[in-house]
């Protein structure tokens, strides 16, 4: 970067002067030369990228959201800001004025204020030009620039949101996440106060949501590295559970101790615990294992939680749906998702939860709740528009199977456009492997029903298709093979079936189907309900062509069932 030279005649607005006398007399008039104006631009000068959410801002004046030793919400201010942002009026006239001067360019902004009356350029985004940035660092002497960007990194840290207590936290977070690297990198740790420090573990956590793996493990080394530093603080033990979950979204095995009752932000942090723990259980199709554990939770003083423990209920209660989705009690599933998906504010499992109750909709038929929940869900980023678009392809694959034979043609479309997407992310995670997996289990069924009826048409395109889903399943779930394996070998074996001399191939893979299905009933793993479709309608329609063409019915039919009870029960029949 070309450095500009420190006696340039240039004002804080941006103007150039040709004297020393003219640009005197001009910055004696201008507002960009306010005291309060000059040290709201300097910030600016150590602020990258650019532009900056006014936003930003307009956060230093509203005092801190975090959790306190009682596991409820407390406001409090941490950093030490500059005086500028000491009240609304001062900060609000400085903003106005350089703006007004034109020191900075206003584009539309990119955040939503967490105040509902928030000023105008709260939702604008103020970008310093880089020949004014480069003119203000320069002008600035050694000790007060060292200062300055020791401001403005407070100033990102004491802005970013936390997880559970800004309603924006995912839409927010991911536009100040570039503000906040690049601050934590360059961050000299021994020049942050000791009252400071939790608020520094908190935000490294928080970033832990954002960016690629390499990132996440980053910032959660910084923050264990902080927590260290913090005498008796439970951050370090909130830190390992946040390193947990990202663990168990790469597919590692983790082992959990378990956590005593302590205080209630303890007893938060142990139902977080036990959540993850059921959640590895869940990958291993050990669903009553999972139960046992969501059943060991209760706040401490259940007449009186706090925030933190209402937080955590609610995500049990999101993992109570789940666990009733996933044995098959749809039903009762969505009594759990359709509070937490109508809840105010939203929850964190909000858009998680609408997509589950289109998922059981569409195992119950249910279309126009499932469309109408798919309108409703808010979408904010990438990784959710592709998850929408996956789940509005097996509400239209639900629909092709059912009545609605022409809306096979836009899960196809849908799940085609997907396929090159999932396929290039499933280097980053198990989970993005269990997408592609409902890619080509999809793609895979739709293939089976252009060629069913036409024996000899497309059979090697639809096992190639089977082939595909078979190794997409292999790469997502357990070393051992599960139910989603076995429905690829059924529906192999259904294809083969249809033409001749495919006795030894044939016996194979419905061999295989047996085997699992025996080491599944006598190992009470349950993983039938896990995709859309796949333990209901597609296993029951294989089964009943093999048992047109004289094979062996293996997996007993699917009937749409509810549970009796709260928890776990006794099953009755609807259907």
């Amino acid at each position: 970067m070309q450095s500009t030279p420190v006696h340039e005649r240039r004002c804080y607005c941006g103007k150039l002067y040709q004297t020393v006398s003219s640009l005197g007399r001009h910055s004696r008039a201008c507002p960009a030369s306010l005291p309060d104006c000059k040290h709201l631009l300097e910030l600016l000068a150590y602020l990258e990228p650019q532009p900056i959410p006014g936003d930003l801002f307009h956060r230093a004046l509203l005092p801190l959201r975090t959790w306190n030793e009682n596991g409820n919400e407390t406001r409090e201010r941490v950093f030490q800001l500059p005086a500028v942002f000491g009240s609304t009026e001062r900060l609000d006239a400085a903003i106005k004025n350089i703006i007004d001067t034109c020191a900075v360019r206003v584009s539309i902004g990119s955040t939503v204020p967490d105040a509902d009356q928030a000023p105008l350029w709260a939702y604008r985004d103020l970008e310093l030009p880089e020949s004014s940035r480069r003119f203000i660092r320069n002008s600035l002497e050694s000790q007060e620039s060292d200062s300055r960007e020791l401001e403005a990194a407070r100033l990102v840290f004491h802005a970013f949101p936390i997880p559970d207590l800004h309603a924006n936290f995912v839409q927010n977070g991911r536009v100040f996440f570039p503000l906040v690297m690049p601050q934590l990198q360059r961050l000299p740790m021994d020049k942050l106060f000791e009252n400071e420090l939790p608020r520094m573990v908190e935000i490294c956590i928080s970033v832990s949501y954002f960016g690629d793996c390499h990132t996440k493990n980053q910032a959660l080394a910084l923050g264990q590295a902080i927590a260290s530093r913090i005498a008796l603080s439970p951050l370090a033990l909130s830190v390992e559970l946040r390193q947990i979950t990202l663990s168990l979204l790469n597919g590692e095995t983790v082992s959990f101790s378990l956590l005593p009752k302590t205080d209630r932000k303890g007893n938060s942090q142990r139902a977080e615990a036990l959540l993850l723990h059921a959640q590895q259980a869940i990958e291993h199709g050990r669903i009553s294992e999972a139960w046992e554990l969501v059943k060991q939770w209760t706040p401490l003083y259940a007449a009186q939680p706090s925030s933190l423990e209402n937080i955590m209920t609610s995500r049990l209660d999101y993992m109570k749906g789940k666990l009733h989705r996933f044995q098959g009690h749809f039903e009762v599933a969505r009594r759990y998702f359709e509070p937490l998906f109508d809840q105010h504010p939203p929850p964190r499992e909000q858009f998680s939860s609408g997509l589950h109750l289109v998922a059981i909709y569409s195992e119950l038929g249910l279309w126009e709740k499932a469309k109408a929940v798919m309108d409703k869900i808010q979408i904010f980023t990438d990784r959710q528009r592709r998850l929408h678009r996956l789940a509005q392809a097996e509400l239209s694959l639900s629909r092709g199977l059912c009545e609605f034979p022409d809306d096979l043609g836009l899960a196809k479309e849908l799940f085609a456009g997907l396929a090159n997407e999932y396929d290039s992310l499933v280097p980053c995670g198990k989970t993005m492997r269990r997408n592609f997996f409902r890619v080509c289990f999809g793609l895979a069924i739709i293939g089976h029903l252009k060629r069913q009826g036409q024996p000899e048409f497309g059979v090697v395109r639809c096992l190639n298709e089977w082939k595909l889903a078979y190794e997409a399943s292999r790469g997502c779930l357990v070393a051992d093979e599960g139910f989603p394996d076995l429905v690829c070998h059924l529906s192999m074996a259904q294809v083969k079936s249809s033409f001749r001399e495919s006795g030894p191939d044939l016996r194979q893979d419905l061999e295989r189907t047996q085997q699992i299905w025996s080491t599944l009933s006598s190992q009470t793993l349950e993983q039938r309900f896990f995709f859309t479709n796949l333990g209901t309608r597609w296993v029951d329609m294989v089964s009943e062509w093999l048992e047109q063409s004289g094979m062996p019915r293996i997996v007993p039919p699917w009937r749409l069932s509810t549970v009796v009870g709260e928890e776990q029960g006794s099953s009755a029949e609807l259907l």
